[in-house]
């Protein structure tokens, strides 16, 4: 994935989760029943809205900190597309993990939450710890 395309789809992904957080609000602010009337719902909404933006706002520095830290290109290609798609299981598995839910407990999507997180905590760590000059184990080039 190229830097610009991972700073897009940061950009996009922070949009995402910004537009859930403004329906989730309107939801809360003009007291329009349904979606929210839930506690464990509106928990997990607010859950998913947070992480997610938050995390789209660590994939836009991430993008940024690979370019200047000159991150070799086959590392970068593995580390962009593991950090964006950890933030996006982050968001949606709260979220979706909300909005159908058992009695007591969150549903299933909710268990794609840790994944996304090691995930994207996998990504942060190779790009501190890759230098200009390492390889990707297995990489001839």
């Amino acid at each position: 994935m190229s830097p610009e395309r991972h700073l897009r789809l940061s950009l996009a992904l922070a949009a995402l989760f910004l537009a859930t957080g403004l329906w989730l609000e309107a939801m809360i602010g003009l007291r329009l029943g349904g979606w929210v009337d839930d506690p464990l719902r509106r928990e997990f909404l607010r859950l998913g809205h947070a992480h997610g933006g938050l995390l789209a706002l660590l994939n836009l520095g991430l993008g940024l900190a690979l370019e200047r830290l000159g991150t070799p290109d086959p590392w970068a290609r593995a580390i962009r597309p593991a950090a964006l798609l950890g933030a996006l299981l982050v968001g949606l598995g709260f979220i979706v993990g909300g909005l159908w839910h058992g009695p007591t407990d969150p549903g299933l999507p909710v268990l794609v939450v840790p994944a996304g997180a090691l995930m994207l905590l996998g990504a942060l760590v190779a790009g501190a710890l890759v230098r200009r000059g390492d390889r990707r184990p297995g990489s001839s080039v």
